[in-house]
């Protein structure tokens, strides 16, 4: 059910990134990433006796190319690794408590990122950057830690997906809601000069 549920957001995502975010490069290479997310998502490889799905190790290569590259000053890289920890713990939790349904679990956790995120920059490109390194490091490190105790079955990527890809479209979703505010707003004030104009 969550695979279908990851498929849906990563569809709904494509279509806000390729038809309302401003024309930038970045729009490109997003709409890039989430079609080769959808190609790579039925297939998983073993490495090391823990098989491991190809769409999360390409987030993973993503997400350490896309945090080199970027540039970030010291406190994002904190943050990414801050998210990374607070991703892994809360994962942890689960196994030490399960007082949550796999609903209440997911929910909490695309709130509580989404509201980090807005605390930590404002910038959208960092936000995602921040976001996706974060929780890709933090599954990884999950992962490593479940494998050392013998809990690969408590493992499981598409809970992942599916806070990655509703925190993402939550994003999308205000970007884009700013986006054709400002555009009215344009609207609105060329219609006011005009009428100035011609008054």
């Amino acid at each position: 059910m969550y695979q279908y549920l990851t498929i849906y957001l990563c569809w709904v995502l494509w279509c806000f990134v390729t038809f309302f975010m401003s024309k930038q490069g970045k729009r490109t290479t997003y709409s890039i990433v989430l079609l080769l997310f959808l190609i790579f998502l039925p297939y998983e490889i073993i490495i090391i006796d823990l098989p491991m799905n190809v769409s999360f190790l390409f987030l993973l290569i993503y997400s350490a190319f896309t945090t080199i590259q970027s540039k970030l000053t010291f406190k994002k890289y904190f943050l990414i690794l801050f998210f990374s920890y607070l991703y892994a713990i809360y994962f942890i939790w689960r196994i030490t408590s399960p007082i949550l349904n796999d609903f209440a679990f997911i929910t909490i956790a695309v709130i509580s990122g989404f509201l980090l995120l807005q605390i930590s920059s404002k910038n959208i490109h960092q936000q995602i950057t921040i976001l996706i390194a974060g929780v890709s490091f933090g599954q990884f490190m999950y992962s490593i830690i479940c494998r050392s105790y013998y809990l690969q079955y408590t493992i499981n990527e598409s809970h992942f997906f599916s806070i990655l890809f509703a925190i993402l479209l939550l994003i999308a979703i205000q970007h884009s809601w700013e986006y054709i505010i400002s555009k009215i707003e344009n609207i609105v004030r060329i219609v006011e000069y005009k009428k100035r104009w011609n008054s």
